[in-house]
């Protein structure tokens, strides 16, 4: 296996949306591969998604292709970044809090601040972008070598692709998410899916792009073969619902929509979740969101159909955060803290209060485990809540009852909500849940046009200033990265960016 793997390592090239990854032309020489080398290079796809970390000159289970490290993109100091887009932490206080260690805290992450306070951000972008684009011309590379094997097997060649699939057009409708305006349908993102062309894609119509992934997605439910339970990661029907039920919801008011969306998001998101309950106890809360203390995948999760726990060095990713034992240091904004009802279990695992301040400690570095990474996805509260918005934007029946089994679960003795705005209530609680997690509150505040408005702190200067993101600003939109697409792409960057 360690032949192969090397061997594909050494002659093949990326070959995604990005040319600055396609500088190595195509050999004369034709090699072959076998059904089990396939099998083995996708495997190293999956042990580096689920047990590889890089950060800042460390690396844990280390597997590189063409240059780059292989790893979940969404990776935990992207997930830094990318909370800092919402109104979710006290952003005055990021950089400046007082703290004895000035290499701990906000300051390892001085040049992102530097532009996202103002939602003008280059630099993350630029990164998320490499790195997605790193795994899904690694899957280029694997399905075209699977089309060629002279010992095809349906059941093993349907578990290869299957992952590889399902992997590649999560990534890229995560990423059209970010990367494609909401309102201007011309403007989807760039990539192509053939391994032997050497030019970046261009830019899709959103309509056609969404056609194109979802429909990757449903070809691989028409798949006849069962999953390998103990090797397969994301190939899953439960896991394709919950993706396809994720779609749906943000497609349904973007440029992209269609009249029967909300009715989709319905309907896949109660299919993935299958009955199951969610989490509703302080330990049931604390165990699903908090580093485990063990390298592993857990598929399904009790309360989530994925997560996967990677060993890694903590002290750079985790410093914003900093030590349970020993200091905290971020605090939450002080409007997201008063959403929280005081009995509400979120609160006493999401925060803590120290001499009448309150610090967050949903994600924290520790001593005895060197701050194993933990990525948790498609949670079965994301699932209840994606069911309840969409059968109330529909006008169904049952929103407010699922509203009020989610937020029974969550505050103990909950009597009902008699509001009347039961969908601004469920958005309420999915920015309350999904606090300082992966991109999802950014992701609601784009889809639903959020206007807000929030102070900072100059970091040269120190000065407060006050900064305000419009409804429909385009820096809602993230820019394409110059020096992994514009420089060699013929392709027009999004409205509004330089």
């Amino acid at each position: 296996m360690k032949r192969h793997i090397l061997l594909l390592f050494a002659i093949v090239f990326l070959l995604g949306a990005c040319s600055d990854f396609l500088d190595m032309p195509p050999k004369n020489t034709k090699v072959v591969y076998t059904i089990s080398d396939v099998r083995d290079a996708m495997s190293t796809l999956l042990f580096a998604t689920t047990s590889s970390s890089y950060c800042k000159g460390y690396v844990s289970n280390s597997v590189r292709f063409n240059d780059e490290y292989v790893q979940y993109p969404f990776t935990r100091r992207n997930n830094v970044s990318s909370i800092l887009y919402t109104n979710d932490l006290d952003m005055v206080n990021f950089l400046f809090d007082d703290f004895a260690n000035p290499a701990r805290g906000g300051q390892n992450f001085l040049k992102e601040y530097g532009e996202i306070k103002n939602w003008e951000g280059y630099l993350f972008p630029s990164e998320l972008w490499k790195e997605v684009f790193v795994s899904v011309g690694y899957v280029n590379m694997v399905l075209k070598d699977l089309e060629n094997v002279p010992d095809y097997d349906k059941t093993i060649a349907e578990r290869i692709s299957g992952d590889a699939r399902v992997m590649r057009a999560y990534y890229l409708l995560r990423l059209n998410q970010l990367f494609a305006p909401y309102d201007k349908n011309e403007y989807g993102i760039p990539f192509n899916f053939d391994a032997d062309v050497v030019q970046g894609g261009k830019r899709w119509k959103q309509t056609d792009l969404y056609a194109k992934l979802i429909g990757e997605l449903m070809d691989v439910l028409e798949y006849e073969t069962v999953p390998d339970e103990e090797w397969n990661v994301f190939f899953n029907k439960r896991i394709i619902y919950a993706i396809l039920a994720q779609t749906y919801q943000f497609k349904a008011g973007s440029c992209a929509a269609e009249a029967d969306d909300w009715s989709k998001a319905e309907y896949y998101a109660k299919a993935a979740r299958n009955g199951e309950r969610i989490e509703n106890t302080f330990d049931e809360q604390f165990e699903l969101t908090t580093v485990p203390f063990a390298r592993g995948t857990t598929k399904p999760h009790k309360f989530a159909l994925l997560r996967f726990a990677i060993y890694a060095y903590g002290g750079n990713d985790y410093a914003p955060w900093g030590w349970p034992e020993q200091l905290l240091v971020q605090c939450p904004s002080e409007e997201l803290y008063s959403l929280y009802d005081e009995n509400d279990i979120r609160r006493e695992v999401y925060f803590k209060e120290i001499d009448g301040k309150i610090y967050v400690t949903r994600w924290q570095m520790t001593n005895n485990h060197s701050a194993n990474d933990v990525h948790t996805l498609f949670r079965f509260s994301d699932l209840m809540l994606i069911e309840a918005e969409a059968l109330a934007r529909q006008g169904k029946d049952g929103a407010l009852e699922l509203l009020n089994e989610f937020k029974r679960s969550k505050i103990p003795g909950y009597a009902g909500y008699s509001g009347s705005d039961v969908i601004g209530e469920i958005l309420k609680e999915r920015r309350k849940e999904f606090a300082y997690e992966e991109q999802m509150n950014w992701l609601d505040m784009k889809r639903t046009g959020a206007q807000v408005s929030r102070q900072v702190k100059d970091e040269a200067t120190n000065e407060v200033k006050t900064y305000t993101l419009e409804s429909n600003d385009y820096r809602y939109t993230f820019p394409l990265p110059a020096d992994y697409e514009l420089m060699y792409n013929n392709v027009p960057q999004n409205p509004g960016w330089k």
